[in-house]
């Protein structure tokens, strides 16, 4: 297999390139024994040899990467955030019993969230807004919140992430609807899942990679995806829809290579949502916007926006 892993920051348009050349080798197929090796040798094949962090949610791709460093019994706490009564903390400190890690976790408080809020909304980019759709920059402020809330908790300087396992192994709801009723994900038309899945990957160096890289760098610390690797995308890309998806879950595959590493069925099988809802972040933004007068988030926003021109 050729070699054509990268490094990153990388520009948008060799980021698609890249991925554009992944897709275009051919005659390799994925199976659930080269997927666990290469997954397992994505995440141990760097591994620090100072204590690092891993964020887990609780959710299987989190889970996987902290079993195999268990299992290397490498130096590593784990970290967790929420409001108050959120699933990801209550799932997160399970699976820290369960497989005897150690977890970092804070319950924040609304006042705490919008200094959170504030402080990503200086460190990203103002956003690019088009017909006044502000839903691609609140999930991009509200993970970004979630992030750097879980990375500030540790003076850990490296910090392990699921990210990329929901486009490989389709864990998103576009996912679901590529493989039933289609529809539109916003405004652009739903593709086949094969497809879908390559265009997601394409589009994720604007919308995951390079958020993350703003908020690591503002805290001069790194996250490393073991799930971005070029030998792991090409071979769950290569596996037929029924491997990934079916009318009763996702991530097929990916929940049974858990289930083989001893990954607790708590993890393994729970359906997971994104992290701003996990984290319940969504939930109290909702609330700050209702305390300061506002009836739609975007609005809210848009005064926080307005507060770091001044």
């Amino acid at each position: 297999m050729p070699k054509l892993q990268i490094e990153f920051p990388i520009t948008e348009s060799n980021w698609i390139k890249h991925i554009e050349s992944l897709q275009n080798i051919e005659h390799i197929i994925g199976t659930k024994q080269n997927i666990t090796t290469a997954l397992k040798t994505s995440i141990i094949r760097d591994l620090p040899k100072e204590p690092f962090g891993i964020l887990l949610s609780g959710g299987v791709d989190s889970s996987i990467i902290a079993k195999v460093c268990k299992d290397q019994e490498t130096p590593f706490r784990c970290f967790c955030v929420g409001i108050k009564g959120s699933e990801d903390l209550k799932v997160a400190k399970e699976i820290s019993i369960l497989l005897d890690l150690e977890l970092v976790s804070k319950e924040f408080e609304l006042d705490e969230i919008e200094q959170l809020l504030m402080k990503v909304i200086d460190i990203l980019p103002d956003p690019i807004i088009q017909e006044d759709n502000y839903i691609e920059y609140m999930v991009k402020v509200s993970v970004s919140a979630v992030l750097l809330a879980a990375i500030s908790l540790g003076d850990e300087k490296t910090f392990y992430s699921g990210i990329g396992a929901e486009e490989l192994f389709a864990g998103y709801q576009r996912h679901v609807k590529s493989v039933s009723e289609r529809g539109t994900w916003r405004g652009i038309d739903i593709k086949g899942l094969q497809e879908e899945s390559w265009e997601g990957l394409k589009r994720m160096n604007n919308l995951v990679i390079s958020r993350d890289k703003l908020i690591s760098d503002s805290m001069r610390k790194e996250i490393v995806s073991p799930y971005i690797d070029d030998k792991l995308i090409i071979l769950a890309m290569s596996l037929s829809t029924d491997k990934k998806i079916d009318s009763n879950s996702n991530k097929k595959i990916l929940r049974e290579i858990a289930e083989d590493l001893g990954v607790p069925k708590e993890a393994s099988e729970r359906k997971k949502k994104g992290a701003q809802y996990g984290s319940s972040f969504d939930k109290a933004i909702t609330k700050l916007a209702k305390m300061n007068g506002f009836k739609l988030k975007k609005r809210y926003l848009d005064s926080l926006i307005a507060k770091k021109k001044v």
